[in-house]
């Protein structure tokens, strides 16, 4: 599974992520801060680039935005030096791993965030199996909605109600992290198959 790396736009984040990915041997994604928040969970680790939220990183914005991720390998680089304690102590209780602040020099940001990364790649291949995202049912309903057919015609085909369907679709839409249908197809293109039980 890829690494996700968020930052900001412009040549600062350009730059640090260019240096991470041709660096660290993990196959990466990069998103700026904010715009992709879909399907999170497909990702071993998200890494954010702090840098240019180093300004307002007390704001109870920008607290909430790092707090609402819900991802169990969250690394943190370059955040504020002068971090406060009780900023540090609501990220920690988020789950939220502080790797390293702006003071780090570039190799000593490479060997722990390498760390932090190979750390998290093994407790996904050590860890237990977990069960299929997805119910038996809800693959079914989801392959479906790949043709493109209104929940009336899911419904006729799977013999159930288009009530029944919605649930479903909603059920689904909650844990693969989308919003929409256009979402939910793309998104089973790329990982029914192999969520099928």
């Amino acid at each position: 599974m890829p690494i996700i790396f968020f930052s900001g736009a412009g040549l600062q984040g350009e730059l640090l992520f260019s240096l991470v990915s041709e660096t660290l041997p993990f196959e990466w994604e990069k998103a700026e801060i904010g715009k992709q928040r879909n399907c999170l969970q497909h990702y071993t680790a998200i890494v954010i680039d702090c840098w240019q939220m180093a300004s307002n990183f007390g704001s109870g914005k920008l607290l909430a935005f790092l707090q609402s991720l819900n991802h169990p390998k969250i690394l943190l680089i370059n955040y504020p030096a002068e971090l406060s304690g009780h900023v540090s102590d609501k990220l920690k209780d988020h789950k939220l791993q502080l790797v390293c602040d702006t003071s780090a020099d570039r190799d000593h940001l490479i060997k722990k965030l390498n760390a932090a990364l190979q750390s998290a790649e093994r407790s996904n291949t050590d860890g237990p199996q977990s069960a299929p995202l997805l119910t038996r049912r809800e693959q079914e309903i989801l392959a479906e909605l790949t043709t493109g057919e209104p929940n009336s015609a899911i419904a006729s085909k799977l013999h159930l109600s288009e009530h029944t369907v919605k649930n479903h679709m909603y059920n689904i839409f909650r844990k693969i992290g989308v919003k929409n249908r256009l979402q939910a197809s793309n998104w089973a293109k790329l990982h029914l198959q192999a969520e099928r039980i």
